[in-house]
């Protein structure tokens, strides 16, 4: 009988404690330290989606097991900017570890071969796919979210094409880039010029110095800039880029220095 109390009692204390963490789970933007790669989550309490995976599954499964509850296996939407593995390759462990009910991906169509068997691995799965364009939106009950990026038709490459997202969220706004470059940069001053000022910018292709100019950087990004890095064979980031953020006297976050950034 004694061992039936404590078992209830046991019982009644982790549901006690799974309610008190869900109520107490805000609403939070986080960039992930997952090394040379790119990874956002962007959390509320009824909805979690991940905008890239990074380059490998043990490092975004590592990271998001600081951020998710060892109990949720579930991530609602998943969206890939582009066919850069730094930006899928740890989509393949994410289906191993989550229930992913939806992806969005560029319209662009890659004949990367990773990304094709990622793509037959999601449809094996039964996870709908649907692609998203510029001016397309997604409303949540906490966050707007504005398609920039790709324009159809408009650019060639898979970086160009790369699904830029502008987020309305907590009375801030973000701005995540992919891997553009500095043509379709400006392409976004001229088209949405108001719509692109942010308090958060994502700096392009990890801090390559054909990405984030001058222009660019000047209204983007205001409260803080973030590159998301790790050990790299290119350079990122470049210090031409570094060079143009304290010109502007931007302040900015390294994940491979600073680590994982929490905003709420």
């Amino acid at each position: 009988m004694k061992q039936l109390i404590l078992i209830l009692l046991l019982i009644n204390f982790c549901l006690s404690f799974l309610i008190l963490d869900l109520l107490s789970r805000s609403s939070f933007v986080a960039f992930l330290n997952i090394g040379q790669g790119s990874s956002v989550l962007i959390y509320n309490p009824k909805l979690q989606i991940l905008y890239d995976t990074g380059p490998e599954g043990f490092k975004i499964i590592s990271s998001l097991n600081k951020f998710i509850p060892f109990y949720d296996r579930t991530i609602d939407l998943v969206i890939l900017s582009h066919p850069d593995k730094d930006h899928y390759g740890g989509t393949f462990a994410l289906l191993e570890r989550f229930n992913v009910r939806l992806f969005i991906i560029s319209p662009f169509n890659s004949e990367e071969s990773g990304y094709r068997i990622l793509l037959e691995k999601i449809k094996k799965l039964n996870i709908p796919i649907i692609t998203l364009k510029a001016d397309d939106e997604i409303y949540t009950s906490y966050e707007k979210i504005i398609v920039l990026n790709p324009e159809i038709g408009k650019f060639k490459t898979d970086n160009q094409n790369s699904l830029v997202l502008k987020i309305n969220k907590n009375n801030k706004s973000f701005l995540l880039t992919g891997d553009i470059d500095q043509k379709v940069e400006k392409y976004l001053i001229e088209k949405y010029s108001k719509l692109i000022n942010s308090d958060y910018l994502l700096i392009p292709h990890h801090g390559s110095k054909y990405s984030s100019s001058y222009e660019f950087l000047k209204i983007t990004g205001n409260i803080l800039a973030v590159i998301q890095v790790g050990k790299n064979k290119y350079g990122h980031p470049h210090k031409e880029v570094l060079e143009r953020l304290k010109r502007l006297n931007k302040k900015y976050w390294r994940t491979d220095i600073n680590g994982d950034l929490l905003i709420r």
